[in-house]
């Protein structure tokens, strides 16, 4: 069928032509007009260890920042969703199989030149490890290395890391891993008195203790000014009691509890 215009042709295959034709001529005359920017997804990982909460890094082994600190993650493979990516590109990454229950999405971020290569947009998420302690991280694909380290927020909600004593600047990230780190830290600061999902990374069980240790942390403060009878009233109604410490320790045993469905 020929057209005198443009617009005619496009008419007819959008509003008259069977859906099988429409496809077949928008991949050949439409598709062809648009930029298609690549997507990636970035792996916000959380842990918890020696009373500290753990950022999972690596650094990267090639081009582009090389040798920078970045977030787990990776390109986005044709008709894969995005946390199927996640879930495949930690596992190559670092060789850490995730529970896909306790992987949220985070934020899209689409902004021009976050990546010297091209133009990419990234679905960042954002993960707690229950078990952070019971993994082992390797670093493979495009990881020189990998690493746990140090999380911990000022008051404004503006992170802090550092791995062996040593600071890590933020401006030395690659891409925009920056800002990214710093929006999941906003999104769990946020959510605290009301949805304190973050509490996943201490595992099945807690004490009062621990988490007030975890909202300190975020909140940038220091432990003692939480204090623990009040705590217990303010964010209480998010735990479940379910009995006392079991394990060898010094005076009365303490309490423990369960996280509340929250969803």
């Amino acid at each position: 069928m020929k057209f005198n215009e443009y617009a005619d042709e496009k008419k007819y295959y959008e509003q008259e032509a069977s859906q099988e034709e429409f496809l077949k001529w928008y991949q050949q005359q439409d598709l062809p007009k648009y930029e298609k920017p690549s997507v990636t997804v970035d792996n916000v990982i959380l842990g918890w260890a020696e009373d500290e909460v753990k950022l999972l890094l690596i650094k990267r082994k090639a081009n582009p920042f090389r040798g920078h600190y970045a977030l787990p993650g990776g390109f986005v493979d044709k008709k894969e969703d995005t946390t199927e990516a996640v879930l495949r590109e930690v596992k190559e990454e670092v060789g850490i199989t995730l529970d896909e229950t306790y992987v949220e999405q985070l934020k899209t971020i689409a902004t021009p030149n976050r990546d010297p290569r091209a133009w990419t947009i990234t679905v960042a998420h954002l993960t707690y490890l229950p078990d952070m302690q019971a993994v082992t991280i390797t670093a493979g694909d495009d990881a020189r290395e990998a690493h746990w380290v140090t999380l911990r927020a000022d008051k404004d909600g503006t992170p802090q890391l550092s791995y062996m004593g040593k600071e890590i600047p933020l401006d030395d990230l690659a891409f925009d891993h920056k800002e990214i780190i710093h929006e999941a830290v906003i999104r769990i600061k946020n959510r605290l008195d009301y949805v304190p999902t973050v509490l996943q990374i201490l595992g099945a069980t807690f004490t009062l203790t621990e988490a007030r240790k975890v909202y300190s942390k975020f909140l940038g403060i220091e432990l003692k000014e939480l204090d623990n009878s009040n705590f217990r009233k303010t964010h209480g109604k998010f735990f479940i009691e379910i009995g006392f410490e079991t394990k060898p320790v010094k005076g009365r045993p303490k309490k423990i509890y369960k996280l509340k469905n929250l969803t």
